[in-house]
This record gives structure tokens, sequence and C-alpha cells, in this order.
């Protein structure tokens, strides 16, 4: 019976996660369309940022000789700064869109699984940003519990928690009433009795859009020789580090390991790969964590609605009971 019911949870698990995927791809345009900028944006301003201070470096000793001026620490340290503003603009509004694409494509995975579309993201978007004062409070709850767990010691709690916060986006997405405190507890209430499944499901997205799908990507770069070319511009930043003193630090402490520009810059491009990919799945994580909290939130519901006749039969007197009565006045 316990194995009946586990393989009935596991292939729950198996039909969300298949239909995710089917949703995924029938709306992959519109998902790739509206992650675009949050995902791109990022990498494109901390370039301007690095190629900014890389070409001021470059410059900086010739505009010294030229005029005096520029032969001031508090100065050239402004320039920089004025030079790096713009990729550094661009970046936090990225990476703002992002954080609220965390809450917004789960109310567009809920119209989904209800048969509606996503023609019009922004109105998902503005639901989000409507409640920015909160948002932001639930973003600093959360960010503060994975902080404390962060503690190489408290990983496995970490890991307990980060399951039963799972769902914690989906509710504060979808349930407009719910405060930041309250969205956490509501989610910790729903997976509580469905610990091993979400868990489950928690693993397969894991699996499937953090380690197989930007591998295969990561693969397909190294095989064309792209991330030799990409290689190239983030190489000739890298050799202005001094990475001969690093090499000298690690021969002396007899550690074996060399620092190679092109191998840094390499490592560099396949991890922004691996980011890009792992951000333009973020849309199939939210498809499988909703439909779980919907069909959690429907049996929930259902289960609360029969608790509730259940409690009205036994607070209405029986007909027999009452005649039983009568005949005893």
């Amino acid at each position: 019976m316990a194995k009946t019911k586990k393989d009935s949870a596991f292939a729950s698990v198996l039909k969300i996660f298949l239909n995710g995927v089917k949703l995924y791809f029938l709306n992959f345009e519109k998902f790739f369309k509206y992650m675009a900028f949050p995902i791109f944006g990022q990498i494109v301003g901390i370039s301007l940022i690095f190629f900014a201070s890389y070409i001021f470096t470059l410059h900086v000793s010739t505009l010294t000789n030229k005029s005096p001026i520029f032969d001031n620490i508090p100065l050239v340290f402004l320039m920089l700064i004025v030079l790096t503003l713009p990729g550094f603009f661009i970046f936090c509004k990225a990476f703002w869109d992002y954080l609220v694409a965390l809450a917004a494509l789960n109310s567009m995975a809920s119209s989904l699984l209800e048969g509606g579309n996503i023609e019009d993201t922004s109105v998902h978007t503005e639901l989000i940003r409507r409640r920015a004062g909160s948002y932001i409070l639930f973003l600093l709850f959360i960010s503060i519990i994975y902080l404390i767990l962060s503690f190489p010691l408290l990983w496995g709690l970490l890991a307990v928690v980060f399951v039963y916060l799972a769902l914690s986006f989906q509710v504060f997405a979808i349930e407009e009433d719910k405060s930041a405190f309250d969205a956490i507890r509501t989610a910790i209430g729903y997976v509580k009795f469905n610990f091993w499944k979400t868990a489950s499901l928690l693993i397969i997205l894991g699996i499937t859009t953090y380690w197989l799908v930007p591998g295969l990507i990561s693969w397909g770069f190294e095989v064309g020789d792209l991330g030799g070319f990409f290689s190239y511009p983030v190489e000739q930043y890298i050799r202005l580090l001094p990475l001969d003193d690093f090499n000298a630090i690690l021969a002396q402490n007899h550690i074996p390991l060399t620092l190679k520009s092109y191998d840094i810059a390499k490592h560099i491009v396949l991890a922004v790969v691996s980011f890009a990919v792992t951000g333009f799945t973020l849309p199939l994580r939210s498809l499988c964590c909703t439909e779980l909290y919907k069909d959690i939130n429907k049996r929930n519901y259902a289960g609360k609605i029969a608790a509730e006749k259940l409690a009205q039969r036994a607070a209405r007197p029986s007909k027999r009971r009452i005649k039983d009565e009568d005949d005893e006045d």
C-alpha cells in the first residue's frame, strides 16, 4: 500500500514536470522575450563596467603624462566611477527585473494552467511591482533565512528549509492578500504534508535546469570552440591582473596549480553561459512549482470543505434523535 502511494506520488510529480515542459516550449518565444533583458541586461551591464574600467586603465597613464591634473587619486577614482555608472545602472535595472520575474512568472504560469494566455506579460509584472514594498520585505526574509543557514554545518538544514520555502513565491504572487510573512508561513503549511512530493519535483527540476541543460549547452560551446571566441575579450582584461605574482605565491606554498589568463577567461565565459541557460529555464521551474501549488491548494480546499460539512453534520441533530427526545418529553 505504501509502495503504491509512493509510486502514485512519483507519477504525479512526473506528470507535473512533463506538463510544465510542454507549456514551456509552447510558449517559449514569449518566455524568451520576457526574460531577455533581465538576463542579458545583467551580462551587458557587468561587461560594460569591466570594459570601461579596462579602457580607462589602459589610458590613465597617458592622460596623467599629458595633463598633471589627472595625477590625482580622488579625481581618477571619480572618473572611473562616472565611466562605470552606465553599466552599473543597466545591471541594477536588469537584476530588479529578474527579481520581479521570480514572482511574476508564477502569475503567468497560473494563467496558463487555467487555460488562459500570457499575451500581455506586463499585467503580471505590474501585479508584483504594485506590491514592491511587500515584495522587497519578502525577499529580505528569504535572504536572511538562507544567509543564516549558509554556514557549512547547517547545509543539511538549509536543504530541508529550501524545500519548505519552495512554494513561497507562488503563494506571494497568486494569493495577493498575503503579506510577506504570511506568504512564507502559508507556503510552509502547504509543503508540510507534501514534503517528499515537493522535494522530488525540486530534484528533477534541479538536475534538468541546473545541471543537464546548462551542461549540454556548455559542452556545445566547447565543441564548437565558441568558448575560445568569446574568451578573447575577457582574457585581455584578465591579463591586467598580477597572475605572475599569484603563481609565485602558489609555487612558494607548493600548490600544484598555475593560473593562466586563457583558462580563467574560458571558465568565466562558460559560467556566464550556464547563468543565461539557467535563467531562461526559470519559466519551466515556475510552471512546475505553480502546478504543484495549485494541486496542493485544490486538495486542501476540498479537504476543508469536506471537514466543514462533516462538522455541520455532527452539529445538526438527526431526525431519530429529535424523535427520541420528543418521546421522552
